[in-house]
């Protein structure tokens, strides 16, 4: 079994994520444990008011982007939907997404990125 708290896992400010504006903060709670699982990792995201996530391509994995407080606009293949609590988002290997925090508020998500199950 494998357990993370943020207790237990520090977490580290940033800036520009794939090229986009403001500031962020995120903590990586799963790292690949190799030949264990498909999941690449898990984190903890919190986007600040006015902040984004440039848009970037997911290759030969997927990430879910699953809402847990604030508000925002999400890009997936030029395409925007707003996103609020409860919101999950799934970006396929392939695909470009980015993210806007829009609200007055912090932003938070929690990350989830896989290797892409691949058919054929």
């Amino acid at each position: 079994m494998i357990i993370a708290t943020p207790e237990t896992v520090p977490g580290q400010q940033g800036s520009h994520s794939h090229g986009g504006a403001g500031n962020y903060f995120v903590r990586t709670l799963l790292d690949q444990v190799p030949g264990a699982s498909a999941i690449k990792y898990v984190r903890d995201l919190v986007l600040y008011p006015g902040s984004s996530i440039g848009l970037h391509p997911h290759l030969d994995d997927e990430e879910i982007y699953f809402v847990i407080l604030g508000e925002g606009v999400m890009t997936v293949d030029g395409e925007d939907q707003p996103i609020g609590p409860g919101s999950v988002v799934l970006t396929l290997s392939g695909s470009y997404h980015g993210l806007r925090n829009t609200g007055r508020d912090d932003l938070r998500i929690a990350v989830v990125c896989a290797g892409a199950h691949h058919h054929g």
